[in-house]
């Protein structure tokens, strides 16, 4: 196998396991430790892994656009269990996430108001539901499908939800971070305006850390992924009391 295929089959498996050693690599591609550390070199060059002691881990640079995002099962669960967690009348509040896109389909609740800032999410409830649907103010981002800005956060403010659905990039033991300033400030005030936050993340999520803080775990009420997360986040949940919803049957589990 050429270095171009390893490496992206490197990349490819950070995705789902967040970390990879040195050794996994040798056993993968049968190469030396050499070669598996010249692949990690190359590949942190392009912005694409950092490395760590023993291996690398996906850089916090390397995020895919949303566009790009594909639904999983594993994704579908989440939002499935997300959905039931809604109740006619409520006034609900939608962040922008591919998780939170396929609520959509399982939001057979009637005259529920919903509240969002992604283009995608009004379009799939418009296709799914009978919803009153309300598309925030703002600047477009292409990038992300979304309105963004001051605009944004002033119309935020006049707004006291039922529920939150975030969406995140990275939850770890010290809170939930993101690679954008602008996504992250958003995220904050999305949360002073809602009584319960419900934080949709999938198991690749866990153990990331970026750049700009979004909040502190005691901020999420309920947190719902498809696996249990590591001992260090799992403790930290449990201090804050946030309730946990695990939809991987065979692994999962609920706490409160």
């Amino acid at each position: 196998m050429y270095q171009e295929q390893r490496m992206s089959a490197i990349v490819e498996y950070l995705h789902t396991h967040r970390t990879i050693t040195l050794d996994e690599i040798c056993d993968m591609f049968t190469v030396s430790k050499d070669t598996a550390r010249r692949d990690l070199v190359k590949l942190e060059e392009h912005g694409e892994v950092m490395r760590v002691k023993g291996g690398a881990t996906l850089s916090s640079s390397h995020i895919v656009d949303y566009s790009e995002r594909t639904p999983t099962k594993a994704k579908e669960q989440i939002a499935k269990e997300a959905a039931s967690l809604i109740s006619a009348g409520y006034d609900v509040l939608l962040d922008t996430s591919s998780t939170i896109a396929l609520m959509a389909k399982y939001m057979d609740v009637k005259h529920a108001t919903v509240i969002t800032n992604s283009i995608d999410n009004v379009d799939l409830l418009d296709q799914y539901t009978t919803c009153d649907t309300f598309l925030l103010p703002g600047k477009f981002n292409g990038k992300n499908r979304n309105v963004t800005g001051p605009r944004t956060i002033s119309t935020l403010q006049e707004y006291k939800v039922d529920q939150l659905f975030l969406g995140t990039c990275g939850v770890g033991a010290d809170g939930i971070t993101s690679p954008s300033e602008e996504e992250a400030f958003l995220k904050r005030q999305m949360i002073q305006c809602a009584r319960q936050v419900i934080m949709l993340a999938d198991h690749t999520k866990f153990e990331r850390e970026f750049l700009h803080r979004v909040c502190d775990m005691s901020d999420i009420d309920i947190l719902i992924t498809n696996k249990a997360p590591e001992a260090d986040v799992k403790e930290k949940i449990e201090q804050n009391q946030v309730r946990l919803i695990v939809t991987d049957v065979d692994k999962g589990e609920e706490t409160q």
